[in-house]
């Protein structure tokens, strides 16, 4: 059955000729004003009126970030997408340009959904504790958000920005100098994409594998022993016999803030925790 895009009204089909999309010119202009608006960045265009199958930029993108969430970027295509709307390749681009563009529009969307109020109480530090675990917990739901932010020519996104600016508040205040407040911003992002890295290279190699780390771990521990105890490797060796040779990533990277922040303390001075 070929329903209107807009409203979800039954259409006839015609013998010949182009199949319609809309059942009126009414329904035509409604979703060209949904288009424009999504475009313009003013938030996910309207639910038309709830049709079933109707197309609209938020249904695209939701539907993109599912398959990048499950399957990575690389599995990302605007057929795949299309496929899982059960709708024409060529009817996307009617909503989203390409592919760079849908990429943008996903970063914004789980981005704009990720900044959460910083703590109304406390100093730099606990709205830094904020952010860096904010965006921890952001990576550990989307992963492909990392090959995304990791870059030195960031995606100009409005949301994008957004991120960055809540970082600033979280370091204003932190020293009256710029310059070392953007330092401290860059390194305590650095160091939360670092995890990042052994965190999503974990998912990806179970997705590829469907072996789990802590199964991985039981099957290869036995082999890991047998080397660090039979070579030149005498603290490798101790870690293995005291048993805390695979630490948790979560521990980590609490250890490894709370030691980030103590270093920025004392570098302004300040007593660290």
């Amino acid at each position: 059955m070929l329903s209107c895009r807009q409203c979800g009204k039954e259409l006839t089909v015609p013998a010949r000729g182009r199949r319609p999309r809309y059942c009126s010119r009414a329904c035509q202009a409604r979703a060209y004003r949904a288009r424009a608006a999504g475009r313009a960045g003013d938030g996910p265009p309207p639910a038309v009126a709830e049709s079933k199958g109707a197309l609209t930029v938020d249904r695209i993108v939701r539907a993109a970030i599912a398959i990048a969430d499950a399957e990575g970027l690389e599995a990302l295509s605007m057929r795949r997408v299309a496929t899982a709307l059960d709708a024409g390749t060529m009817s996307l681009y009617r909503h989203v340009p390409g592919k760079e563009e849908l990429i943008d529009l996903m970063a914004g969307y789980v981005l704009g959904r990720a900044e959460p109020p910083l703590p109304a109480t406390g100093g730099w530090r606990e709205r830094v504790e904020a952010y860096a675990r904010a965006m921890w917990a952001l990576y550990h739901r989307h992963p492909w958000l990392l090959r995304i932010l990791t870059v030195t020519r960031p995606r100009l996104v409005p949301n994008g920005l957004a991120r960055t600016e809540w970082l600033l508040r979280g370091v204003e205040g932190l020293s009256d100098d710029l310059p070392t407040m953007l330092r401290a911003a860059v390194t305590v992002t650095g160091y939360v994409q670092g995890m990042a890295m052994f965190l999503v290279n974990d998912q990806q190699a179970e997705q590829r594998t469907g072996v789990g780390k802590d199964e991985w771990w039981q099957a290869n521990r036995g082999r890991f022993h047998d080397l660090v105890t039979g070579g030149p490797y005498p603290i490798l060796a101790r870690i293995a016999e005291s048993g805390e040779d695979d630490a948790g990533l979560e521990e980590e990277f609490e250890f490894g803030l709370q030691r980030l922040l103590d270093g920025l303390a004392a570098h302004l001075g300040q007593a660290p925790r």
